[in-house]
């Protein structure tokens, strides 16, 4: 068996001190560029990894980050830790815990991560379990919740105006002539969507439909793309020309139903949906979305958690969604 790689091994490729290695790798330490290059050549080279725990019960400081998604599988989440690692993995090792908006595996997940030693904790939605923001509080990791919505006093949350993009949505489709539009949400705890639903229904009765609006709320499934099909399939008994989806993965399922059935799209129903996950490019007709600013979010993020580490005040956020226009409305 292979011997692993050490940082006296890292050392001596690179010509320079254990110690300066240790500096290197935990950027604790004003190095010239000229060795840092010297002793990050020799890690790829070695294929060094080191030793996290060993060294956070040393140091009682773990250079790890835990992020705490509801779904692996789902697109958006995945762009979000993608965004994320791309800024922290250089100098952290990043710890993900996936809980399918389940309480009980939300707290298991966060005592995991609390016994591992993380230095900082992400949460990407807002946690399902009450007990959360409680069991952050009283460890005192500095924290952020994506979409945390009001129910996390003392936490730091950045939020995406909800409100504005449901109603943003909405008015598009009525701007456009439509009447008889539909909206797919989920029956959530979730206030992100909640926001969104109240945001489209405030846009219809400011500006008003002349025919009968459907809703059909779902329970987060763990399978949105099947859901998303079926209801495309329940939404086809009845007379509509617009539907506005609170998930793009739900709505590619409802196109997919929808142009199945001979349907046109946009000239016969026009669709929106919500997030701007790579897929909505990618499908054919390019679906109309509102977009998540998930690269803002996610710098926006890495900042508070900066700022946290370094004993800052951390203060919340609202950024607003975009609407992208493309072959569905």
């Amino acid at each position: 068996m292979k011997k692993k790689p050490t940082m006296r091994d890292v050392a001596r490729l690179a010509d320079v001190t254990q110690p300066t290695v240790s500096y290197v790798i935990n950027n604790s330490a004003t190095i010239s560029d000229e060795v840092r290059e010297r002793v990050n050549f020799a890690i790829k080279k070695l294929n060094y990894k080191p030793n996290y725990f060993a060294r956070g019960l040393k140091t009682n400081k773990s250079n790890m980050i835990g992020i705490v998604i509801p779904d692996i599988l789902n697109e958006f989440f995945a762009s979000i830790v993608n965004e994320l690692k791309k800024t922290l993995q250089e100098r952290y090792c990043i710890v993900i815990q996936s809980t399918n908006y389940d309480a009980a595996i939300e707290e298991k997940e966060l005592r995991s991560l609390i016994d591992y030693n993380v230095e900082s904790i992400i949460f990407a939605y807002q946690p399902a379990g009450k007990n959360i923001c409680g069991i952050l509080k009283k460890h005192d990791r500095p924290a952020v919740i994506l979409e945390g919505g009001s129910g996390c006093s003392g936490i730091p949350c950045i939020n995406t105006d909800n409100f504005y993009g449901g109603y943003t949505a909405a008015k598009y489709l009525l701007d456009q002539g439509r009447k008889q539009i539909a909206y797919i949400g989920q029956n959530s705890h979730i206030e992100a969507l909640k926001e969104r639903r109240r945001g489209f229904f405030t846009a219809l009765n400011e500006f008003g439909g002349g025919g009968p609006v459907i809703e059909f709320e779902t329970i987060d499934p763990g399978n949105k793309w099947d859901e998303g099909i079926r209801l495309g399939k329940e939404l086809l008994g009845h007379s509509l020309d617009g539907i506005v989806v609170s998930s793009d993965v739900i709505a590619v399922g409802i196109l997919k139903s929808i142009l199945t059935a001979g349907k046109k799209v946009p000239e016969d129903i026009a669709v929106i949906g919500y997030d701007d996950i790579p897929l909505a490019k990618l499908f054919v007709p390019a679906l109309t979305t509102m977009a998540q600013p998930i690269s803002e979010m996610c710098s926006m993020t890495v900042q508070k958690i900066m700022q946290g580490l370094n004993g800052e005040p951390v203060q919340d956020e609202l950024i607003k969604p975009e609407l992208i226009i493309r072959q569905t409305a």
